[in-house]
């Protein structure tokens, strides 16, 4: 399935004659897309989520702001309230302006994860190009107004387009990073005293969780200050504080980036982490190579978005800390 969008005038900023843009670029997304995009809620002011997009002829994975602009729902007295889904273009999602201008059309393919979670290629098209035609005319011809289509059948020149998503650069925007500690403060000002709640942990998800978390420690493990890297590949993890089986959120600070053995330990409780980011490892585990870390402090990552929240720490303290001498396996709590 693909989402063709053929950008508009107004989407592209709409630049002045000196060529000022006198807003901020974006894609009008249609509200019949289906399920091509993320749901996204009425009932929360301006929904927002996260998504993974990679650029026109790239190797990298631009996390962009997907935003439903719903003042409609939310008692706005303006003449013509906002009801819009707009996936915002930021600046290093076209950081030279060579796309997303007005009349290319854009071809967005959906690409699973093993983790089911979607990863958007897209791929322009200016009108001089070839393929161009085929692709207005679908437009032309959809069910969708406004310059949208949604084709599910097979388009060959785009299957050809062939992207290996192990390899990509992840890249978060300081836009990104500003919308999410934005919509960060407007959860803390609920009186939910839920973490997940007043951190935003619904703008996350498996891929994203990962991809923030090591990015926060700098593709080190945050243990051993350590990582085997060869090309993208890497020997990097991202673990779960409070754990997922435990209904532990994919809030960055939920995770600490390790490598898969120190992961393995800190999973089966074999060393804790307290509130002060020092290393405690179980008195039982002390004969072993972990022992060089016991009251060692963690590599802390600078920006606090992504240090470690405390009271995940305390619950992996109470709840997994020695569990490695009863089953190892972490189950969900009764």
């Amino acid at each position: 399935m693909y989402y063709i969008k053929k950008i508009g005038f107004q989407e592209s900023g709409s630049p002045d004659k000196n060529g000022k843009l006198q807003r901020g670029r974006y894609i009008l997304v249609s509200k019949k897309s289906e399920d091509f995009f993320p749901p996204l809620s009425e009932t929360e002011f301006n929904d927002t989520i996260i998504l993974p997009v990679v650029p026109p002829n790239s190797n990298q994975k631009v996390y962009c702001s997907y935003v439903f602009h719903n003042d409609k729902y939310h008692g706005s007295t303006a003449k013509s309230p906002r009801n819009e889904y707009r996936l915002y273009i930021n600046s290093d999602l076209d950081p030279t302006r060579s796309y997303f201008n007005p009349d290319d059309i854009i071809v967005f393919n959906k690409i699973e994860t093993e983790d089911n979670v979607s990863i958007y290629q897209t791929i322009s098209f200016r009108p001089e190009e070839n393929n161009y035609k085929i692709l207005d005319d679908l437009i032309a011809n959809s069910k969708l107004y406004g310059g949208h289509a949604l084709i599910k059948d097979k388009i060959s020149f785009i299957d050809d387009l062939t992207l290996n998503i192990e390899v990509l650069e992840t890249v978060v925007p300081e836009e990104v990073k500003n919308v999410v500690k934005k919509k960060q403060e407007e959860y803390a000002k609920d009186s939910s005293e839920e973490i997940e709640e007043t951190k935003g942990a619904n703008l996350f998800n498996s891929v994203s969780f990962r991809d923030f978390v090591l990015l926060g420690y700098q593709n080190k493990c945050a243990i051993t200050n350590e990582a085997i890297c060869y090309d993208k590949l890497i020997n990097l993890e991202a673990a779960h504080i409070k754990p997922k089986s435990h209904s532990g959120s994919f809030l960055p600070c939920n995770g600490i980036a390790m490598s898969r053995d120190i992961h393995w330990a800190f999973d089966r409780g074999m060393f804790a982490i307290n509130d002060d980011y020092t290393i405690t490892v179980h008195e039982d585990i002390k004969n072993t190579i972990l022992s060089k870390y016991d009251n060692q402090k963690i590599n802390v990552p600078v920006e606090d978005f992504f240090k470690p929240e405390k009271n995940f720490l305390k619950y992996h303290k109470e709840k997994v800390f020695g569990l490695f001498k009863h089953s190892g396996v972490l189950r969900a709590p009764k």
